[in-house]
């Protein structure tokens, strides 16, 4: 993975950083849609759309598609750049598991200048469908015109001109791949998502920044202390993790324009995991300050602190429901680390995971609120389950390639990121929710605590 951008060597560096790195996620990428212009592919979609397939993609039971990607056109300045978007579209598509590509060798001898498109030849290929591109430098920045072609119905389906920053290609590339994929799937959110994480960095640990694929490294922290468990607010403009030095653990939020503000820590002792309401307007975490680990929530103001456990066992790693009316969290009070839920107000406390279960920790409810995925212990080695609530059916995603802990979802709930130690040393991983496609995204020594958003 290629960091593209210089590694800030002290926190008061790294605010313009984070600003524009935060800036650009709220912004899905800084990239911008509008019409294209008279004489250029039509933005506006057929009235009658063709069905769009929902759920998960399971490697039997679904037929993936057969897309054609010709090489993006551009004149020599952006050559380079097209390439780049080639290549980017064709990994989104790919890792979302709906398409298949159309093997490049297949059209080596079509002239693709031509303004007539062969549809015929397209056929023969047994491609479903054709998606043409061009790219060009225009007004300081980047423009890429595209054309998605139903190949069987002889016509384009639907056609965007997206507008980007000069320097990346990559985002306007992912948020081509949004479009086809919203368009023929409900299914665009995944390739503008992000995910936060923890490296060590020296002695220390940080917090980075990554496009969903690894790509677009940023550092957000250079504290000289260990930051760990990040979480992003609902509206991606701040952060809340905890900062260790010694025995002090502290809770700090840190904006957009990169102010860092603590938000809880007095004394020695745990303040740890902390998570954002759906609302953004509440924080529940894990502290000892009364002797004893257990959830508490408090405003992002640092205002209205309350406990919401009283257990003398170890309680911890709370995640909101997607409603806001209830928290899954750890707890030891059966005799072994276990899931358990309960409301928002501390009420109706209830264990989830299975009673055979061994070890279990970090749950994460899925963004429609019916699955949890967590870390289990499975034969000494640490796996990702995921919970149906409905059925309380659990399934199995990873099954001991190293360890494997700390899930996230993406948002729109059809992948997971994890740190696994499968390859000898902690990485970041992605994988679809199936548990199929699993892909490291880091190159860097010691990741956890992955948060998709």
């Amino acid at each position: 993975m290629t960091d593209r951008r210089t590694m800030t060597p002290s926190f008061a560096l790294g605010r313009a950083v984070l600003a524009a790195a935060l800036a650009a996620v709220s912004a899905l990428g800084a990239a911008q849609e509008t019409p294209p212009a008279a004489g250029a592919p039509p933005s506006a979609a057929p009235p009658a759309a063709p069905q769009q397939i929902s759920g998960t993609i399971t490697e039997s039971g679904f037929t993936r598609l057969a897309i054609a990607t010709p090489p993006c056109k551009s004149d020599a300045a952006a050559s380079a750049q097209a390439e780049e978007v080639t290549a980017t579209v064709d990994a989104d598509l790919l890792f979302s598991g709906y398409f298949t590509l159309v093997d490049p060798q297949l059209w080596s001898g079509m002239n693709l200048n031509e303004a007539k498109v062969d549809f015929a030849a397209w056929e023969g290929m047994r491609a479903d469908y054709l998606l043409l591109t061009t790219l060009f430098v225009s007004e300081g920045g980047l423009t890429l015109e595209s054309r998605l072609l139903d190949v069987k119905r002889k016509e384009m389906v639907t056609g965007k001109r997206i507008k980007g920053p000069a320097g990346d290609p990559r985002v306007l590339a992912h948020n081509l791949a949004a479009v086809v994929l919203d368009y023929l799937f409900g299914a665009g959110k995944f390739p503008t998502s992000q995910i936060l994480f923890t490296s060590q960095v020296g002695q220390t640990q940080d917090i980075f920044l990554c496009d969903y694929d690894g790509r677009g490294l940023l550092r957000l922290t250079a504290l000289g202390i260990l930051n760990v468990t990040p979480d992003v607010s609902p509206k991606g403009d701040r952060i809340v993790f905890t900062s260790i030095l010694k025995d002090r653990q502290e809770l700090f939020l840190l904006d957009r324009a990169g102010k860092r503000v603590k938000l809880y820590g007095e004394g020695e002792g745990l303040n740890a995991s902390p998570k954002f309401s759906p609302d953004g307007r509440t924080v529940a975490f894990c502290t000892s300050r009364s002797g004893n680990p257990d959830i508490w929530t408090i405003g992002v103001d640092g205002k209205n602190l309350t406990r919401l456990t009283f257990s003398y066992a170890i309680d911890t790693a709370p995640t909101w429901s997607p409603d806001g009316l209830h928290l899954a969290f750890t707890s030891d009070r059966s005799g072994s680390p276990q899931i358990f839920v309960m409301d928002r107000d501390g009420a109706n406390v209830r264990r989830l995971s299975p009673e055979d279960s061994k070890r279990c920790d970090q749950p994460v409810w899925s963004p429609k609120g019916d699955r949890i995925a967590y870390t289990t212990m499975v034969d000494g080695r640490f796996n990702i389950a995921v919970l149906d609530l409905a059925s309380n059916r659990l399934t199995m995603l990873t099954h001991g390639e190293g360890d494997n802990e700390a899930p996230s979802w993406s948002p729109d709930g059809r992948y997971l990121a994890f740190a696994s130690s499968r390859d000898g040393q902690h990485g970041i991983y992605i994988m679809r929710a199936d548990g199929t496609g699993v892909t490291r995204i880091t190159n860097q020594p010691a990741c956890y605590a992955p948060c998709w958003f």
